[in-house]
């Protein structure tokens, strides 16, 4: 099986884990008392995200791809999933209306915020690995 693949489906399964996890404390700090079928199927739907969302994120690991074509294509697949799932959920997220554009405002925020930390980190780690590196070869010669 294709390494990225398979990276792809064991975060995807993570993902749909922690996506129902969060649905699931969400529902409680909110009130919630009875799980219904209603709340079953929002927690598989959160999960669903989640997992697609964190599956999707193998797309950096694509070497033939810029940062700029992974980071355009997972933004744009989890914002369209993010608003199939939103639409589905009882239609809580209506197209045009007012929650629409604030929620849609926070997911690109959100996206943004978590891009930024992920690439100076891996940024961080990149300049730590050359330092080694080049502290190996002095070392070597």
């Amino acid at each position: 099986m294709n390494r990225v693949l398979k990276k792809g489906l064991i975060l995807g399964a993570v993902g749909f884990v922690m996506g129902i996890i969060i649905g699931v404390v969400i529902f409680t700090m909110t009130g919630g008392r009875e799980i219904t079928p209603v709340s079953i199927f929002h927690f598989l739907v959160g999960g669903i995200y989640a997992a697609w969302a964190m599956g999707g994120s193998t797309m950096y690991d694509i070497e033939s791809w810029s940062i700029l074509r992974c980071t355009l294509t997972h933004f744009i697949t989890t914002l369209l999933a993010f608003y199939l799932m939103g639409t589905i959920q009882d239609g809580w997220l209506v197209i045009g209306s007012s929650l629409f554009w604030i929620v849609t405002a926070a997911f690109v925020v959100a996206y943004i915020i978590i891009w930024l930390a992920q690439y100076f980190s891996y940024k961080r780690k990149v300049k730590r690995m050359n330092e080694e590196l080049r502290a190996f070869r002095e070392k070597k010669d």
